[in-house]
């Protein structure tokens, strides 16, 4: 139990550290830089996604393969090398200056180690060890923090910012993580071809749930960058990312139990279930408190840790509020159908939901703007809430009711 909660202190650390990266570009840089930065996580963000291939999930949940570590490893250097690749493919198609591009080279090395590093995190979970874990996203917080801020107070470049990311990922990774790596204690034997496809079969489902996922998230950031601006784009960015903080804080304590519950959902899926309804209630109970702090301070919070620019967006925070709880509950639920390696399904419901987001980006963000946008992200939640429903309800029919 002491190591869940310093891993969600943890987590809780490393979104007020990615917070306050977010509030000084915005306020020593500005807005453009701000949606620049944002910008950057948008192109990045499903090609980190898929290079990832979810072994997060993967390893601590699958039962088909029995590979060690070190094969794993070896999958994930050479994704690794894909979203490089596939990053340099996107630096070309993309309208950015020469000073813009360097700036996000730098972002691309930096999200690179972080996939290492991330791969660390992954061994840790399957073999249970959630304190190291936490105390590397503390460590590594401290660093960020102290770094990001002298050098973006000092020198007001979003070059030099993003520079002090990859440092300080860099020294966690070799300063700290790797001594905590399993696969790195092990003899090197490389992955063989047969391996590999085995690997990219079981896990090709949940990586396109994830990159779909990522895709319907950003496709409101590329419209409103491409038909509005850079800086409307960086006022939803600031705004929404409470719900990037909440998201984090859900996935700290889902990788903290889903080992736990895939045991559970092995040896019953009736205790499973009762263990997974539990969880959701306490959130709901977090939600509560949360939503009434939002409705009542939350454009209060907003001026005061942003700035006076930030005046009179009660809207998009009421907004902002329902989307939290969809944020909430499709990450529960979407932790469910893993374990149960639902995989193909969640698929469908991300394609559906992606082509909504599609549709209603175009229909509604072009018009209306910053609440259009707003407006498509729930209903995107909605889409996807509605489906996950649907097929959990499915196999607590047939798989506890029969």
């Amino acid at each position: 139990m002491q190591a869940k909660i310093m891993n969600i202190v943890g987590t809780l650390l490393f979104a007020i550290n990615q917070w306050v990266q977010v509030i000084l570009i915005t306020r020593l840089l500005g807005l453009y830089e701000v949606g620049l930065f944002s910008y950057f996580l948008a192109l990045t963000g499903p090609l980190v996604l898929f290079s990832r291939f979810m072994l997060s999930v993967l390893v601590p949940t699958q039962r088909k393969l029995s590979y060690d570590y070190v094969i794993f490893q070896e999958f994930r250097r050479i994704t690794n090398y894909a979203f490089i690749a596939g990053s340099v493919i996107v630096m070309i198609f993309v309208d950015l200056n020469m000073y813009e591009s360097l700036c996000l080279m730098v972002f691309v090395l930096y999200k690179c180690y972080e996939n290492k590093e991330e791969f660390i995190y992954t061994e840790n979970i399957a073999e249970s060890r959630i304190d190291f874990m936490a105390r590397s996203k503390i460590y590594k917080s401290i660093i960020t923090i102290i770094l990001f801020t002298v050098t973006a107070f000092f020198f007001r470049s979003l070059l030099l910012a993003v520079l002090s990311l990859l440092v300080s990922q860099m020294l966690i990774y070799y300063f700290y993580d790797r001594r905590f790596s399993y696969s790195e204690q092990r003899a090197k034997i490389g992955i063989k071809r047969i391996e590999f496809r085995n690997i990219f079969i079981l896990g090709i489902g949940l990586s396109m749930v994830e990159v779909l996922n990522s895709l319907v998230s950003n496709i409101p950031r590329y419209i409103l960058e491409h038909y509005h601006s850079v800086e409307t784009l960086g006022v939803f960015a600031t705004i929404l990312y409470f719900m990037i903080i909440t998201n984090n804080i859900v996935v700290a304590i889902n990788q903290s139990v889903v080992a736990g519950l895939a045991k559970e959902a092995q040896a019953s899926v009736k205790k499973f279930y009762r263990s997974f309804f539990r969880l959701c209630g306490i959130f709901l109970v977090i939600i509560i408190a949360g939503e009434a702090i939002l409705l009542l301070f939350g454009n209060d919070i907003l001026v005061l840790v942003y700035g006076e620019a930030f005046m009179g967006y009660q809207n998009e925070m009421l907004l902002l509020g329902i989307l939290l709880i969809f944020t909430v509950y499709t990450k529960l639920f979407e932790m469910a159908l893993s374990i149960f390696n639902i995989y193909n399904l969640q698929l469908l419901l991300q394609g559906t939901t992606f082509i909504a987001a599609v549709i209603f980006s175009f229909i509604i963000i072009i018009p209306y703007g910053l609440t259009g946008a707003f407006i498509v992200v729930i209903i995107n939640y909605m889409i996807l809430a509605a489906g996950q429903v649907g097929v959990l309800v499915y196999h607590w029919k047939y798989k506890v009711g029969s």
